[in-house]
Parts: structure tokens; sequence; C-alpha cells
């Protein structure tokens, strides 16, 4: 890997400043990658696959969006129970100013996946409240 550490050419300097900002970029870049998949959301259990999880995750119809849960609901436990439906690739509660709105995402690794969890969650009790579970059309 070629890096030009000159200052003393003026030009030259503030190129490879330039050069060195954007490779920092990259690597904060997948650095946040890799602690966002390790936040506890779900994840494949590897490390480094962040780019490749999310880009399979990514194509149409592999989130739902659930509403009417409890507000005591974590994402581990909104997890634990659709994780029977597919692999879960992600899961949260929306939040406000620290309390959880009452809604929330599942990310699957497939289509089939949020679709199967749609069937057979929606309208199902979770922690005594009836969910609505639809395909995230905003995902």
């Amino acid at each position: 890997m070629d890096v030009c550490f000159c200052v003393t050419g003026g030009g030259m300097g503030s190129m490879s400043m330039d050069r060195m900002g954007s490779s920092f970029d990259r690597v904060g870049m997948s650095g946040m990658e890799m602690n966002r998949g390790f936040g506890g959301y779900g994840g494949g259990g590897h490390m480094g696959g962040g780019m490749s999880d999310r880009g399979s995750a990514s194509k149409g119809g592999c989130q739902i969006f659930v509403r009417n849960l409890s507000y005591d609901l974590t994402w581990q436990k909104l997890k634990d129970k659709f994780s029977h439906c597919g692999q879960v690739m992600f899961a949260e509660i929306k939040m406000e100013n620290g309390r959880s709105k009452g809604c929330g995402t599942v990310r699957f690794d497939c289509p089939e996946s949020a679709e199967k969890a749609c069937r057979m969650m929606n309208g199902t009790k979770i922690n005594g409240r009836e969910v609505d579970v639809r395909i995230d059309r905003n995902a």
C-alpha cells in the first residue's frame, strides 16, 4: 500500500492527508458495522460479516413491523419470540426519550421467514398484548 507522508510539497501534503482521511473513514465505518452486528441484535454468530449479512437481508420483504408491544418488552425478548419463524438478523424496539413507543422491527435473513412471521404471529399475544405484525414497507 502506497501512502505518502510527505508534508513539504504543499499540494502533495494535502493530497496525502485527504487520502489518509478517506481510508480512516472506511476503517471507522467498518468498525461501526462490526460493533452494530455485535450489539446483540441478532447477527449470525460470526464476526466480520456485517456487509454480507446486511446485503442479503436488505432485499425487499425481509423486515417486519410489530405494533402494540408491551412497553416493558426488550429487544432480546422480541428477538426470542420471532426466532422460531426464521433466523433473526436484527431486532429493535422503537424508543423515544428512553421509553418504548410500543412498536418495533425484526429483520430476518430471507423474505420467506418474514412472511412466515406475519402469518404465525399476527394477532397473537406477547406479554399479554395482541400484536399486529406486517411486512415493513419502510425497510
